[in-house]
């Protein structure tokens, strides 16, 4: 072998190092980064998961041409990545979101090193690859185009997989469409219908929604409804006129939520109390929510004024805020000061029906559940809605 041989080929050796240091430093850095995080891990604000696949992309083209760099590292740490970038799909399926992207992160981590340690193991099997070689290039594109493709269906079916888990299978993503779920609770004959919904959705969703009320039943039936009051005048006049929800819903196709109480059976004239329904209004005044948590709505609804969805997003996107204090406004602001009081005015009202429908938005009724499974209700029956379709 050459002088200049020799020089040449130890050079693809020590790319090779290169990249397993950054690789394993990045590595570790994405590892670090999710298990240190207090918050859920959708709420992570790290920088470290990006970087990381970009690392990988510009690693994969450069084993598009050179072939120093080994396939079966580069390609196993790209499929990994995919997956954790599916939010641990499929294995999330039996052990959860947040246990299957730690364990994808911990498998990163373990290639990289295994890699590293590889390459001091094994040297003279680096100085004897060749820059170029066209079988090479032909696998390392193959792969690259297959992992482009599957990647598309791994994070719908992650995508999916994530909202079914955290809205505890109120809110599930289909083929068909986006479906809401109704869980129906029973204790001491009486039956509590948690009802997710969304804000805006296909006038159909609402329309049979209204007509479940309708049905005749013995007994009387209680609607415990959403929608905050705003005695102070405190929010921006898009959220309060309906104009916001309503522009969200053109550009999509789709309807606004209007008021279940408008009227009762129009066919026959019958109003809602003639129908054996009542509702009460079981949310809190807005000036109830602590100060922090009121500034923080008040900047986010100012934020979708216009009315349009991608500059709304954009707008959104601008606010300072961290991953603790939106956990925080959302799950002790937005849902759980508004699911204390509902709770509180279904203890003083239910006793006199035996059907309490509660018609929420999605995201309150995981909590909702547990509140009721705790205090001895049981799940008998559930019924899906399609709320949005495809």
């Amino acid at each position: 072998m050459s002088s200049s041989s020799g020089t040449t080929r130890k050079g693809g050796y020590a790319l090779n190092i290169a990249a397993a240091v950054v690789f394993i430093l990045l590595a570790l850095w994405n590892l670090i980064a999710d298990a240190s995080l207090s918050t859920h891990l959708l709420l992570q604000s790290s920088w470290a998961t990006p970087i990381l696949w970009l690392f990988l992309s510009t690693w994969f083209i450069g084993g598009l041409f050179l072939a120093c760099f080994p396939k079966r590292i580069f390609i196993t740490a790209s499929i990994i990545l995919m997956l954790r970038g599916s939010m641990g799909w499929p294995l999330s399926l039996a052990i959860g979101l947040e246990a299957a992207c730690h364990f994808f992160n911990a498998a990163l981590v373990s290639i990289a090193a295994g890699y590293l340690v590889w390459l001091f193991a094994r040297p003279i099997r680096f100085y004897q690859r060749p820059w170029f070689r066209w079988q090479h290039t032909a696998i390392a594109f193959v792969s690259w185009a297959a992992l482009g493709i599957l990647s598309f269906g791994t994070t719908l079916f992650g995508l999916a997989a994530t909202v079914d888990e955290i809205s505890s299978g109120f809110v599930q993503i289909t083929p068909r469409g986006i479906t809401f779920t109704e869980k129906i609770l029973e204790k001491d004959e009486r039956r509590v219908h948690l009802i997710g919904l969304a804000h805006i959705g296909e006038a159909g969703f609402y329309n049979d929604l209204k007509n479940t009320f309708k049905q005749p039943i013995e007994g009387g039936r209680l609607i415990l409804t959403e929608g905050v009051t705003d005695e102070s005048n405190i929010l921006p006049d898009g959220f309060k006129s309906g104009n916001t929800y309503a522009g969200f819903a053109k550009q999509l196709g789709l309807e606004e939520q209007k008021s279940f109480e408008g009227r009762g059976d129009e066919s026959s004239e019958q109003t809602w109390a003639d129908l054996g329904v009542t509702f009460i209004n079981a949310d809190i005044d807005i000036s109830e929510l602590h100060q922090p948590h009121l500034e923080l709505l008040v900047t986010l609804l100012e934020t979708m004024e216009s009315g349009d969805l991608l500059e709304s997003f954009i707008a959104s996107s601008s606010v300072q805020v961290s991953s603790e204090q939106l956990e925080e406004f959302l799950l002790d602001g937005l849902i759980g000061k508004r699911n204390d009081h509902l709770m509180q005015v279904f203890e003083n009202a239910y006793h006199d029906f035996e059907e309490i429908y509660i018609p929420w938005g999605a995201a309150h009724l995981p909590d909702l559940e547990r509140r009721f499974l705790s205090e001895g209700f049981s799940l008998i029956s559930e019924k899906k809605r399609l709320g949005i379709g495809f």
